[in-house]
């Protein structure tokens, strides 16, 4: 019976480990197919970054994916197990886009606000790549 016992325990081990190499080959390689996408709508730049959270008077950091497409900008965080954190914000409803730090002297994030007043706080290496290609996405829109 105990050599039953240590065998299950080392194939649960084994399970454990095998699962978390999986989660690591995920979270290393993009995966644009996990964006639902609307009628003509199509990624432009599909990235790994953050999305930093504003809880109490702490900023939490949730890592994942972005897509930005040419509706929107969207982001699921890499862990969807217990629902996750997904983000979309169409550029028709941006009313503002700055840089900005994390944790107040990095600087590769940069914010947006909408015209519901909620601010986002994305960071992403080489930031200004993400910027210009949302205000032209936006000069798009605007021009019809």
């Amino acid at each position: 019976m105990d050599i039953f016992i240590a065998i299950l325990g080392q194939i649960f081990g084994l399970l454990i480990f095998v699962g978390f190499v999986l989660l690591i080959i995920k979270s290393v390689k993009l995966n644009p197919n996990q964006f639902e996408l609307m009628d003509g709508e199509e990624i432009i730049k599909n990235v790994k970054g953050d999305y930093w959270q504003k809880v109490l008077t702490q900023e939490t950091q949730n890592s994942g994916e972005f897509a930005f497409t040419n509706k929107r900008i969207m982001f699921r965080s890499m862990f969807q197990i217990f629902g996750g954190l997904n983000i979309s914000i169409l550029y028709s409803d941006l009313v503002s886009i700055k840089k900005s730090n994390v944790k107040g002297f990095l600087p590769v994030a940069f914010t947006v606000a909408t015209k519901d007043d909620a601010e986002y706080k994305f960071a992403i290496m080489k930031r200004d790549i993400y910027i210009d290609l949302i205000n032209e996405q936006i000069e798009k829109l605007k021009q019809g």
